[in-house]
């Protein structure tokens, strides 16, 4: 079977709108910090972007799970870029006049990551749809490699260069891409778009949303193989992102950083994540699926704390990116062993409580890290690794639990894959 096969005739124009929104994403990611910084210096206040990007999860995520079930992906999909591309263009318009706030980005910020939530879930459902199965890997992969390109190494470094242009000028570069996205998104058909409706166990209709929602929630708390690896994703989670809500104010003001190598200092942590994303398989191939894992969290703490430490940028940048790496491999394991371990069926409302967890709390990780910022800002990464390497400690017996039973239904598909040509 050719590639063109696996990924299917309908996912060009997928990968193209998500493409263009990931390049959007980028953008924005850079330059809303950057407005903040230009706007206060208060660590807490510059924090707070990343409490407003990630609140809409845990306000919205596990609702919108069920909803891009019930309701049309695609025009989900496309509502949410018109909607985003119109929060840009005001908040360009208000940087141009010099009547932006902290209060206003906050806003922006919030009203873009509601639409996000709805976008991202709707994208992951319609997915399956679009790629036969044997094609899911493949098409992932290059949804995962096209988003770190545009959102790191392109939209980053571009929003730098721009921003000293004129402040307004990335956010409105932010706009068209959400608008392009969305015009590109228009094209897919509506069969592809839509899901019909469940019939479980033989009932004639789906379930409520609060019957949905219970049902996720049970396999995630649960199952003691996935409760362990699920509070250690949390927990490195909200350590990362209490760094990363003081994290322009640590490369400006710590490390010395100008404005327009803000973007090129970013992209360092997107060298290390496509750098360890290649190098995933041979290093779960050596280490086994629970080595792999636990290297890559142990490593990610260590990074952190080494970031922290650096007396120069440059080592700064280089510990950035070992975090990117170790980033890479740890979440790349973890979902191909959740997504072998849970079945099809509940699949995506697994993974919007996972999520859901893990950015609803980002917000109480930035409110901390820029609490201990005011101390110090260096305090923060070195915080921040400690924390990393007390959550595998505590964890790892569950993460190996899932692993192993991650092994176990690997080995079993494997066997029977084999089996079946003599079946028939």
């Amino acid at each position: 079977m050719s590639a063109g096969e696996k990924v299917g005739g309908h996912f060009p124009r997928f990968l193209a709108g998500s493409l263009a929104s990931n390049l959007a994403d980028g953008i924005m990611f850079t330059a809303l910090p950057l407005v903040a910084a230009a706007l206060t210096n208060d660590p807490l206040l510059v924090s707070g972007l990343l409490v407003a990007r990630f609140l809409p999860w845990l306000l919205f995520g596990l609702v919108a799970g069920v909803l891009v079930d019930r309701l049309d992906r695609g025009v989900l999909m496309v509502t949410a870029n018109l909607v985003r591309a119109a929060a840009l263009v005001a908040l360009a318009a208000l940087v141009a006049t010099g009547y932006a706030s902290i209060q206003v980005l906050y806003a922006v910020m919030f009203t873009v990551m509601t639409c996000e939530v709805f976008y991202d879930l709707a994208g992951r459902a319609m997915l399956p749809r679009l790629v036969p199965v044997e094609g899911l890997d493949r098409a992932n992969g290059r949804i995962v490699g096209g988003k770190t390109v545009l959102e790191d190494f392109a939209g980053a470094p571009l929003t730098g260069l721009l921003f000293v242009v004129a402040a307004f000028l990335p956010l409105a570069v932010n706009a068209g891409a959400y608008l392009l996205g969305a015009l590109v998104l228009l094209g897919l058909p509506l069969a592809v778009r839509r899901t019909a409706p469940e019939a479980a166990d033989g009932a004639p209709a789906r379930p409520s949303v609060t019957a949905e929602l219970r049902a996720g929630l049970a396999l995630v708390f649960g199952d003691r193989a996935m409760r362990s690896p699920v509070v250690l994703n949390v927990l490195a989670n909200m350590a990362f992102m209490a760094q990363a809500g003081v994290l322009v104010l640590i490369v400006r003001e710590h490390f010395g950083v100008p404005e327009a190598l803000y973007g090129v200092f970013l992209a360092s942590s997107a060298v290390g994540a496509l750098t360890g994303a290649l190098l995933t398989a041979r290093v779960a191939a050596a280490l086994g699926r629970f080595g792999a894992s636990v290297s890559g969290f142990a490593v990610m703490g260590l990074a952190c704390a080494a970031f922290g430490l650096a007396p120069n940028a440059y080592l700064a940048a280089l510990a950035w990116g070992v975090l990117g790496a170790a980033m890479s491999v740890s979440n790349i394991v973890m979902l191909g062993c959740v997504q072998t371990v849970v079945p099809g069926s509940h699949l995506g409302r697994v993974m919007s409580c996972v999520q859901v967890l893990g950015f609803g709390l980002a917000p109480v990780g930035a409110l901390l890290g820029g609490l201990l910022g005011r101390v110090e800002l260096s305090y923060v990464p070195v915080a921040a690794g400690g924390l990393i390497l007390l959550a595998l400690l505590c964890t790892a017996p569950g993460l190996r639990r899932l692993t192993a039973r991650a092994n176990e239904v690997a080995a079993a598909a494997e066997a029977e894959s084999a089996s079946a040509p003599a079946a028939g």
